[in-house]
């Protein structure tokens, strides 16, 4: 997104000062309820919500300011009096003379003139003079008169607490700037655009320097009659109004709230391994499947975004699509979704390694030691996870990680390298100890070439910023000692942490995860160039979060999302394949003919 200048309101008051910012500058506090008062709760839904600005328009009757925006809405019990001006007199006092908690903090109060402000006005004046010098004097709160307001010249003539609403047609001495609170413009006078897709360069154009012209001005600037939804905001705050006007309160509070964790603006970038696409053999003798638990293609595009433009995945030239659906649910979750990888069935949510009634299933690795092919597994997640797990374990419950960890002793599995799940006993230990499986709690000093190893470093399932290359450099290790096996070898490798960030809503997160998860599918395309029989698949279990990318940018690596859901989604998972037997995932196909797919690479029947 280009520079642009931001109205910093909040913190030095209401003083211009400007800075280059991103959407992660805007917060609640850059939200304007317009026409607040037909909100179900007129003033505190929007102030609870955390607005900083807030509207009421006003008709003088009967000697009293109602609150309305026809005159056929107008009832004696609403008043601006009652509606606005009590509370928030009520708010100054129990905050100790500042509107909210947070004396830094600010709140503007638009007040409408409907009529004529020759009436409205001084009786507004006498009102507040009368009996709100707790509002009039107090320094949090604004008041900014809009609609039907004075010539400039007549700005001299009403109280200095008195700001007014400026209009970007006229000009002002500096005295008239002075009292100017804010400008508000008609988006219509810039632009047709009615919300979707983007405004027309030239329409954008105007709407920009209508931004600049306020910025230079020292004022902030809103646009009224714009378009009330998610990409209309984005485009708002792209072209830099300091305010967003709504009439949809919740919506547009959690829109801002989200935006901290939504926005991604990448700070490094890698360069994305290039294949040789050498001639691979036709049979594979090794396979590595890599899957990024909850990521669609949104997500993908994100992280390839984020890398300005590139990406290892992107670059393997086999693609596919694979459905997701459990045996019992149109939404899967992971132990389903992996089962289908590991055994070729579909079963039930919940359920690991076993059919819909519970039997246990025969999986991949079993099949492929019986042909002499060693498997690793290996997650960012704890090493019971529900993905590692279909790959050895047999259950109807995937929450029982005692019950899963203790399988693998039996399953012929050489590595399983993750977090911890639970604390081992002495007799648990000493069943792996007698299975020849080394048991550590430090990947790096891990001795993967014993006879059978399991890792549970607690730094496996941290986020990425903690745990930095664990699943690049335990990919790396697994891969040097399983590729000695003559016979092959089968590695699964899953980040696990895409979908428990997506589950948070931590959209930036989630990319990091996703990133670091490429580097390790890049070094598995580099082994399949240099082995020629190695086929590599990336795939996910489902996709989390419905994720949607409303923005970005290519050049700076910077990706804008919103989440529908912090849970799965029924959308389908794009695969990619490279090396030997790679063409054979091209199409759209169920989730179970993964399995299938890779043994008939192998060509091992199932």
């Amino acid at each position: 997104m280009k520079k642009l200048f931001f109205f910093i309101f909040l913190v030095s008051g209401f003083c211009a000062e400007f800075s280059a910012q991103n959407f992660s500058d805007y917060s609640v506090r850059n939200a304007h309820s317009h026409n607040d008062y037909h909100q179900p709760i007129p003033f505190w839904t929007a102030y609870y919500a955390g607005f900083g600005s807030i509207e009421a328009d006003v008709f003088y009757q009967n000697n009293q300011l109602l609150i309305g925006h026809d005159p056929h809405e107008l009832t004696s019990d609403r008043t601006l009096e009652k509606l606005y001006l009590e509370p928030i007199a009520v708010l100054l006092r129990e905050n100790n003379g500042s509107i909210r908690a947070d004396k830094m903090e600010k709140l503007i109060l638009f007040i409408e003139m409907k009529s004529d402000y020759r009436s409205e006005l001084p009786a507004l004046v006498r009102l507040l003079d009368s009996k709100y010098q707790i509002i009039i004097q107090n320094k949090t709160v604004k008041l900014i008169i809009t609609g039907n307001v004075p010539q400039p010249s007549e700005f001299k003539n009403y109280p200095e607490y008195l700001f007014f609403d400026g209009d970007l047609t006229k000009e002002y001495s500096p005295d008239q700037l002075r009292r100017v609170g804010m400008f508000s413009a008609p988006l219509r006078d810039y632009t047709k655009w009615n919300g979707k897709g983007i405004m027309r360069d030239e329409e954008s154009a105007k709407v920009r320097e209508a931004v600049r012209q306020a910025h230079l001005q020292g004022k902030a600037i809103r646009f009224w009659g714009a378009p009330d939804f998610a990409n209309a905001w984005v485009n708002l705050m792209d072209a830099g109004a300091d305010f967003i006007n709504t009439d949809k309160i919740p919506e547009l509070a959690a829109f801002l709230n989200q935006i901290p964790k939504n926005e991604y603006r990448s700070h490094t970038s890698f360069e994305a391994y290039h294949p040789k696409f050498p001639k691979f053999k036709t049979r594979a003798k090794n396979v590595v499947l890599m899957i990024a638990d909850g990521v669609a293609l949104p997500q993908l595009y994100a992280a390839y975004t984020a890398n300005r433009g590139s990406l290892n995945i992107f670059r393997m030239p086999y693609t596919g699509i694979s459905k997701t659906n459990s045996a019992n649910a149109f939404v899967t979750d992971s132990a389903p979704g992996s089962t289908a990888f590991s055994s070729g069935v579909k079963t039930n949510n919940n359920f690991v390694g076993v059919d819909p009634q519970g039997k246990p299933l025969r999986l991949l690795p079993e099949i492929l030691k019986e042909k002499g092919i060693v498997s690793g597994l290996i997650s960012t997640g704890d090493v019971t996870d529900a993905t590692p797990a279909d790959f050895y374990a047999h259950t109807d419950n995937r929450d029982d990680s005692r019950a899963i960890l203790q399988q693998f002793a039996d399953s012929g599995v050489k590595i399983l390298a993750g977090a911890p799940a639970v604390e081992l006993s002495e007799a648990e230990r000493e069943k792996f100890k007698s299975q020849k499986i080394n048991i550590f709690s430090n990947s790096e000093i891990a001795d993967f070439q014993g006879e059978r190893a399991l890792i549970m470093d607690p730094l496996a399932s941290k986020n990425f910023a903690e745990r930095g290359n664990w699943l690049i450099n335990t990919f790396e290790k697994t891969l040097k000692v399983l590729s000695r096996n003559k016979k092959g070898f089968f590695i699964m490798a899953e980040a696990s942490r895409t979908d428990i960030n997506l589950h948070s809503n931590e959209f930036g997160k989630m990319v990091d995860e996703l990133l670091d998860f490429d580097e390790a599918v890049g070094r598995a395309m580099r082994f399949a160039d240099e082995n020629r029989e190695t086929l590599v698949i990336v795939i996910s279990d489902h996709e989390t979060g419905g994720v949607t990318l409303l923005d970005g940018d290519l050049k700076t690596g910077r990706i804008f999302a919103q989440q529908s859901t912090n849970d799965h989604t029924a959308l389908p998972v794009s695969v990619f394949a490279y090396g030997s037997g790679a063409e054979r995932f091209v199409g759209f196909y169920e989730n179970t003919a993964v399995f299938y797919k890779i043994l008939n690479a192998l060509n091992i029947k199932p």
